[in-house]
C-alpha cells in the first residue's frame, strides 16, 4: 500500500433514515429536469458509449456563463474534478495548500495523489489570511468559497492577493449560487484560476454525480490528459443539460435559501445557539453551554432530524452544520430541539 494512504479510512457519509438536515442537498425537492428522464433515457442508445468530449453539456455551460465550450471539463461530480486537478498539478510530495478549518475532503484528495497537504488557519472571523496562504510553498492553493463548513465567503481582496501569485488555485464554489460572488466569470482575468462546481446542491441533482471546472482553455487541456474517457454516462449528461433550462427552478431555490437562512439562524439563536452568518444553504452554529454536541446529534437523530457534526476542529468542537431547508423542515427540527434542550 502506498505510504500515505495508511492514515485514511475509507469515506463513508453517516446513513441514517430522516430528514436530511446533514448533506446541504436541496430540501427544495428534484430538479424539473428529472421529469425528462424517461424521453431522455428512451433517446439514449446504450449500446454504444457516451460522448467523452460531454459537448452537449459543455455548450450548455458556456452559453449560461458567458464563455467558450473549450473553457469546462464535466466529471463525475466535482470529487472527481478535484482529484483530477491533484493528479495534473501535483508530484509526489508536492504540498498543497487549503485554509482550516474547510472542506475536509482536500486532505484526502491531497493524500491519495501522494502530495502533502498544508492546512493554514483561517482569521478570527473564519475569512482568509492570503499572507499566511502564499507563504507555504505550495504547487497549488485550494479556497472553499462559500467555505465548508463555516457558510461565509472569502473577502474578494484576499482571494484576488492569492490569485497574484500566479500559482494554480482552485476555487470551489460547491455553493456559490446562494452567495452570488461567481468567480467562473473572472476565469478570463486570471490565467492561474479553475473554478469548481457542482449539480449537487442548487440544481437538486445530487444523486445525478455531475460537477464541473472552468478555466482558461490551456488549463482545461492540461487536466484532460488525466482524465479518462467516457468519465461521465449518457443519462447524466443529458440530465445535466436540461437541468441549466430550469433556472427558474434555481432561481426560486436559492431566494427561499436566502429567505429562510435569517429565519432559522433567529430561531436556534432564541435557543441558546450561536450561529454564524452563512451565505451558503447550511448553518453553523455551536450548541447551548453545557450540552455535548455529539449527544445532541444522537438525540435528535432518534427524532428522525439528522444534522451534522462538524468535526474534530479545536473551533468546532462544540459546532453542528445543519441544511437550511423548507419551513417546514424548520417547524420540525425546532420540535425536535423543544424536546431535547433543557427548559429554556
Amino acid at each position: 500500500m502506498r505510504d500515505s494512504l495508511r492514515s485514511l479510512k475509507p469515506y463513508r457519509p453517516p446513513e441514517a433514515e430522516g430528514l436530511a438536515l446533514h448533506r446541504n442537498t436541496n430540501r427544495w425537492g428534484m430538479n424539473p429536469a428529472a421529469q425528462e428522464m424517461a424521453r431522455l433515457f428512451a433517446e439514449i442508445d446504450l449500446s454504444g458509449y457516451p460522448d467523452s468530449e460531454a459537448t452537449a453539456l459543455r455548450r450548455a455551460l458556456a452559453a449560461r456563463y458567458g464563455l467558450q465550450p473549450e473553457n469546462f471539463l464535466v466529471a463525475n461530480g466535482s470529487n472527481e474534478v478535484f482529484d483530477l486537478v491533484f493528479k495534473t498539478f501535483l508530484n509526489p510530495g508536492d504540498a498543497v495548500v487549503f485554509p482550516s478549518p474547510s472542506y475536509g475532503m482536500y486532505r484526502h484528495y491531497a493524500l491519495v495523489n501522494a502530495a502533502r497537504p498544508v492546512e493554514v488557519p483561517l482569521d478570527a472571523d473564519f475569512d482568509l489570511n492570503a499572507d499566511a496562504i502564499l507563504s507555504v510553498d505550495a504547487e497549488l492553493i485550494v479556497l472553499c468559497t462559500p467555505n465548508n463548513p463555516t457558510g461565509n465567503t472569502l473577502s474578494v481582496g484576499s482571494v484576488e492577493a492569492v490569485l497574484r501569485s500566479g500559482r494554480p488555485v482552485v476555487i470551489d464554489e460547491a455553493y456559490g449560487e446562494f452567495a452570488g460572488d461567481d468567480w467562473i466569470e473572472r476565469v478570463g482575468e486570471f490565467p492561474n484560476l479553475l473554478v469548481t462546481r457542482t449539480f449537487s446542491k442548487a440544481y437538486g441533482l445530487a444523486g445525478l454525480r455531475v460537477g464541473y471546472l472552468a478555466a482558461r482553455p490551456g488549463l482545461i487541456e492540461q487536466i484532460e490528459r488525466a482524465r479518462l474517457p467516457y468519465n461521465l454516462n449518457a443519462l447524466s449528461q443529458a440530465l445535466a443539460t436540461a437541468a441549466l433550462n430550469e433556472q427558474a427552478f434555481m432561481r426560486d431555490y436559492v431566494e427561499l435559501i436566502r429567505r429562510e437562512r435569517l429565519r432559522w439562524a433567529q430561531a436556534l439563536s432564541r435557543r441558546r445557539f450561536r450561529v454564524w452568518p452563512s451565505q451558503a444553504n447550511f448553518l453553523l452554529a455551536a450548541v447551548p453551554q453545557g450540552l455535548d454536541r455529539d449527544i445532541l446529534v444522537r438525540q435528535l437523530a432518534d427524532r428522525r432530524i439528522l444534522v451534522r457534526s462538524a468535526g474534530p476542529h479545536p473551533r468546532l468542537q462544540r459546532c453542528v452544520r445543519i441544511t437550511v431547508g423548507t419551513p417546514a423542515d424548520l417547524e420540525a427540527l425546532l420540535a425536535a430541539l423543544d424536546e431535547v434542550l433543557p427548559c429554556r
